[in-house]
């Protein structure tokens, strides 16, 4: 039988050669590499504990050993294409598992650590099987009852990819989906970090708004979404 805590994990995808941009996530926004900002948004989010990074294969990403280290979180290495295995097998390895789990992208930049603390204590109230920021923002994470994983025995291709692909278009599912305005940010808009184009804005935003800083910066997001769209 699979014994469960009351803990949530927040668990950070990140590779170093990544599809679209290799090696993005050491690109740098305020003088700091995108995974650090991210490494320091989990951490604000569950109070410096349970923060994971579920990388690829070893071999393609042991830099990552000296950034887990540097923040003193752990960090493990699942598959390379396939990051619903990466999970899945992540999970199997944890003795007790977390009730839910945060998924949160190595390029979040600017994910916002209050936002996912309120779906983290919405979850946990209401009971809801998955949430998300419509259209899957990237200023919010996605929060998943851990043992889906444990109960779905067929997953589709574009799961593989996406993780939760096929939890989120379960219709037997309670899932939760914010509206596009939550917290009165325009979730339509976004700040990703995919190509060298995404680079270019990102440095323009980062010259213009800087309050974008802060780990929190709500006010000032909402200012930035509205110029760069």
């Amino acid at each position: 039988m699979i014994k469960y805590s009351e803990k949530v994990y927040i668990l950070i995808q990140a590779r170093v050669k990544s599809t679209r941009l290799p090696g993005k996530i050491f690109f740098e926004f305020f003088n700091e590499t995108v995974i650090d900002r991210v490494i320091k948004i989990a951490k604000k989010i569950n109070n410096g504990k349970n923060v994971f990074i579920l990388s690829g294969q070893k071999k393609n990403n042991e830099i990552l050993e000296h950034v887990a280290k540097k923040h003193n979180i752990k960090i493990f290495y699942g598959s390379e294409l396939n990051v619903y295995q990466r999970f899945k097998k992540f999970l199997k390895y944890e003795k007790i598992k977390p009730q839910y789990f945060c998924r949160i992208t190595s390029d979040g930049y600017l994910i916002q650590p209050s936002i996912v603390e309120k779906m983290i204590k919405d979850i946990k109230k209401y009971h809801y099987d998955y949430s998300f920021v419509e259209p899957l923002s990237h200023f919010a994470g996605e929060i998943v009852k851990t043992k889906l994983f444990f109960e779905n025995k067929r997953v589709s291709n574009l799961a593989k990819e996406h993780v939760t692909w096929d939890i989120r278009n379960n219709s037997n599912l309670n899932v939760k989906a914010y509206d596009k305005n939550f917290f009165n940010i325009n979730h339509k808009n976004f700040l990703v970090l995919d190509t060298i184009e995404d680079f270019i804005k990102m440095k323009t935003v980062e010259k213009k708004f800087l309050g974008l800083k802060k780990l929190d910066c709500i006010k000032v997001l909402k200012k930035a979404v509205k110029y760069i769209n």
